[in-house]
Formats: structure tokens, C-alpha cells, sequence
């Protein structure tokens, strides 16, 4: 198997060039023809995932956000491309083509364990409606998905006694959604919801839950490894869970 292969396998899992103009997926750091000698899976290739990579004799790293995402103006011996180059480790980034193919789906799978949805369907892609059988409130919902989604926080409209039963959900940072979701669904659950989409949900009458950016794309590690397990078999693939990166008070 080369790193090739493990490219091949996430192009039929989440197609390279259904990516945003925006966007930075693909082979990002390394050797195509490089043969593999184990595939480490995490949500961000952060240091610890490189020395967890290091360890385990790992030397292709696959992850949801891409290493490198902006130009990139000086290379330095702290940042992650020179460490992943230094030690002849690829990246492959598969940020909004697995955001379109499957992201939202292990999020109302999720959401499904703890909420009676009834119905799924596509909402504003990469989003999904979720309608349930009966209506709850926001407090409720925002509850429940802190429990089934591990939060250690959950940030909720106010009025949180507001009823809804339509929830269209977007992972990681989704609130640019509100606008689709005026007269379709009746609140929108995502993460990194910045101040003023508070304001524009009360103003289109919208309840709003942020279960922030971690907490809905790290479903995708386990997922991601099971699916590369079946398309390269014999290659050690390892789900690397690192804990969020920030701490509440």
C-alpha cells in the first residue's frame, strides 16, 4: 500500500473535487509513491497526533481539517507541516468534501439515539433536517444532545422554553444557515456561533443551540478509520481522539 492508496480510498469515501473554491483538501504534505507503514485518523493534526503517529510507527495522517489552509508565508520548526516533513509523514485533509458526503448524517445519527426524530432529510447543503415526532423544547434538545454528544457545554437561545420540532443541523460552524432555515425549520443546532447570529435568530424567530465545533466533527474519527480499515486491508489504522482544546470555568 503507498499513500496513494489511502488518497484513493478517502476519493471514494468523500470525492476530492466536490471541495469549496475555499477549501484545501486533499494529499496536503508528502510522498504519493511512499509506501505505508500505518494510517493514524484524528479530526486536527495537531503535535500530539504527529508524536502519537511517531509512536505507533504511523506515517500517513488522515484528518478533517486541513494542515495547511491559508498561503503559507514562512516555515518554521514548530509548525506541524515542517514537524509532519521532517518526519517523512503524509497528511491527507478531507475537510468539506466529507463535510458534503457524510457529516452531517453521523450527526443525526447521533442526535437520533437521544431525540425521537421521525423524519431525515437534506436541508441547505452540507445540512440536514431532522423533524421529530413530537415537539420539545430548546432546553430539552440542547440537553440531549449535550449528553449524547459529550459537551462540556451547550449555549441555547433564550427563550430555552421555546418549542420546536423541526431541528435543521449543521456540523462545526453552521450558523451562516439561519438564513435557509427561515420558514423550514424551527431552530438550528451547530457550533461557532458567533454573536450577532444570536440576534439575527431571535429576529427571524429561530430558536438556536451551539454545541460547538468539536463536539459535532468528531464523530468522523471512528468512521473514517472503519471505513479505511475495509479499503486498505492489512494497514494498521489507528482513531486518534485528542480532548478539546479548550477548557471551561
Amino acid at each position: 500500500m503507498t499513500v496513494q492508496d489511502v488518497c484513493l480510498a478517502m476519493e471514494a469515501l468523500a470525492p476530492f473535487a466536490t471541495q469549496e473554491p475555499w477549501d484545501n483538501s486533499g494529499l496536503l504534505v508528502g510522498d504519493p509513491k511512499a509506501p505505508v507503514t500505518g494510517v493514524l485518523v484524528t479530526l486536527d493534526i495537531t503535535a500530539g497526533a504527529v508524536e502519537r503517529a511517531q509512536q505507533l510507527s504511523c506515517n500517513v495522517i488522515v484528518s478533517h481539517h486541513p494542515v495547511i489552509f491559508s498561503p503559507l508565508k514562512r516555515l518554521v520548526s514548530t509548525s506541524i507541516p515542517y514537524m509532519l516533513a521532517q518526519a517523512e509523514m503524509a497528511a491527507v485533509c478531507s475537510h468539506t468534501p466529507l463535510d458534503l458526503a457524510v457529516m452531517n448524517d453521523l450527526l443525526a445519527e447521533k442526535l437520533s439515539e437521544v431525540l425521537p426524530v421521525a423524519k431525515r432529510e437534506g436541508f441547505a447543503e452540507p445540512g440536514k433536517l431532522l423533524t421529530l415526532s413530537r415537539p420539545l423544547s430548546l432546553l430539552e434538545i440542547a440537553q440531549s444532545a449535550k449528553e449524547v454528544l459529550g459537551c462540556t457545554s451547550v449555549r441555547v437561545s433564550a427563550p430555552w422554553d421555546d418549542e420546536a420540532q423541526r431541528i435543521a443541523i449543521c456540523t462545526g460552524a453552521g450558523a451562516s444557515l439561519l438564513e435557509d432555515c427561515e420558514g423550514v425549520a424551527d431552530c438550528l443546532l451547530t457550533g461557532d456561533v458567533k454573536h450577532d447570529r444570536w440576534y439575527k435568530a431571535q429576529e427571524l424567530g429561530l430558536g438556536l443551540i451551539d454545541c460547538g465545533h468539536y463536539h459535532t466533527e468528531i464523530l468522523m474519527v471512528p468512521y473514517v478509520a472503519e471505513k479505511l480499515r475495509e479499503a486498505l486491508p492489512g494497514v494498521a489504522v489507528t482513531e486518534f481522539v485528542e480532548e478539546e482544546p479548550v477548557a471551561y470555568i
